[in-house]
């Protein structure tokens, strides 16, 4: 199945792009989208352990407007969110 990866604030910066999109298995879960984008990360710039903390720590939400969990299971083509972790004041 298709997930479309929808990316915000320093996660667009990363992946240099606004969304991306990726096959995984029916019954994928969250973690496996994270997971995959780690190793994104990883393939891309190896030793940036800051770039990996970023997803580590981002939220997910679902088509729904809903911070997800990484148990929350894809069982069809879907469009997730990454959300950074926002700080300012």
């Amino acid at each position: 199945m298709k997930i479309k990866i929808k990316l915000f604030g320093n996660c667009k910066d990363i992946f240099r792009a606004r969304f991306l999109q990726i096959n995984f298995v029916k019954g994928a879960k969250v973690k496996n989208i994270r997971n995959k984008l780690i190793e994104i990360i990883e393939e891309k710039y190896s030793s940036n352990k800051a770039y990996k903390d970023l997803i580590k720590k981002s939220a997910f939400c679902s088509e729904r407007d809903e911070i997800v969990a990484d148990s929350y299971t894809l069982n069809k083509d879907k469009t997730i969110s990454v959300i950074p972790p926002i700080g300012g004041g």
